[in-house]
C-alpha cells in the first residue's frame, strides 16, 4: 500500500485549512489524498461566511484533512457531510455518557442536553464545526475540523464540548481517528455509491422545524425532510411547498 499520508503536527498557525491549502498547492506530492495537518494552537480559524475564531481560551482540536476523491466534483458538496459524520462516529465510540451527539446541516456537530434553553439553539450545544475548501487548482478538497475539547472558558454561550460526552482522548488521537473514519466512509461510497445512507443516520436536523437564514439574507421556516442527491437539503416550507437548500445558517426551531 505504500507510505502513509502525512499527518503533521504544528504547534501555531493562523488557520490549518489556509495552511494546508497554501502547502498542498505548492507541492502536491507530499501531500496526498486523506494527508492531514493539526495545529496545537490555531489563532485565525475559519468558518462560515468569513468567520474567525481562536483557541487561546480553551482546548480544542484543530486540523484540516486534505481529499482527493475519485468522484466527480459535482459529488463533492458530500465531503463536508461525511467528514462530520465521521467525527460524529468517533466522538460516539470514544464517550462514556448516553448524550446524544449529531450533526447538525450542513457543517455543525452538536450535542443535545445543554440543560439551558438557548436564543437559537434550544438545548443544542455546538462541540464542532467543519469548513470545506476547494484547492485553487481544482484537484481537491481541504475539510477543516474544529471540536472543542474541554474548558470552562468558551467561546459562545452556545459552545459545547466533547467532555461532556465522556470523551478524554487526545487530540493527535482524535484526528487519526476521524481521519480513519473519513477513509472508511470515502471507500464505503465508493463502492456503494450512496451517501445518504452514510449521513442521514447522524444528521439531527432531518425531520425538525427549522428555520434557515439564506446567503443572502432571506429566512426560510419549514420541516427538513431529507437530503437530496447532492446533499443539499429538502424543506417543507409552511404552506406545503417543498424547497431545496444549498447553503445556509440552520436553527432548529423547537415545536410549540
Amino acid at each position: 500500500m505504500g507510505m502513509s499520508p502525512p499527518l503533521e503536527i504544528v504547534d501555531d498557525v493562523g488557520s490549518t485549512n489556509a495552511e494546508m491549502l497554501a502547502r498542498a498547492g505548492a507541492d502536491p506530492d507530499n501531500w496526498p489524498h486523506l494527508s492531514a495537518l493539526l495545529a496545537r494552537r490555531q489563532h485565525a480559524g475559519k468558518g462560515r461566511s468569513g468567520r474567525t475564531w481562536s483557541t487561546d481560551e480553551h482546548s480544542a482540536l484543530t486540523f484540516s484533512i486534505l481529499l482527493r476523491p475519485a468522484m466527480p466534483a459535482q459529488d463533492w458538496g458530500w465531503l463536508p457531510l461525511l467528514a462530520g459524520a465521521a467525527v460524529v462516529q468517533v466522538l460516539r465510540a470514544e464517550g462514556t455518557h448516553e448524550v446524544p451527539c449529531g450533526l447538525k446541516w450542513p457543517n455543525d456537530v452538536v450535542h443535545l442536553g445543554g440543560g439551558q434553553v438557548l436564543p437559537e439553539w434550544g438545548c443544542l450545544r455546538k462541540v464542532g464545526g467543519l469548513l470545506a475548501e476547494v484547492l485553487p487548482d481544482g484537484s481537491g478538497v481541504v475539510i477543516g475540523i474544529g471540536v472543542n475539547l474541554d474548558g470552562t472558558t468558551l467561546p459562545v454561550p452556545w459552545a459545547g464540548t466533547v467532555a461532556q460526552l465522556g470523551v478524554s482522548a487526545p487530540a493527535e488521537h482524535l484526528a487519526e481517528a476521524i481521519r480513519e473514519h473519513v477513509a472508511d466512509l470515502l471507500t464505503t461510497w465508493a463502492e456503494r455509491a450512496d451517501p445518504h445512507t452514510l449521513v442521514a443516520p447522524v444528521c439531527l436536523t432531518l425531520g425538525t422545524q427549522v428555520r434557515i437564514t439564506l446567503p443572502g439574507g432571506a429566512e426560510l421556516e419549514g420541516e427538513a425532510l431529507d437530503l437530496e442527491p447532492d446533499g443539499s437539503l429538502r424543506v417543507r416550507t409552511h404552506d406545503g411547498s417543498e424547497q431545496v437548500v444549498l447553503a445556509g445558517d440552520v436553527t432548529h426551531v423547537r415545536a410549540g
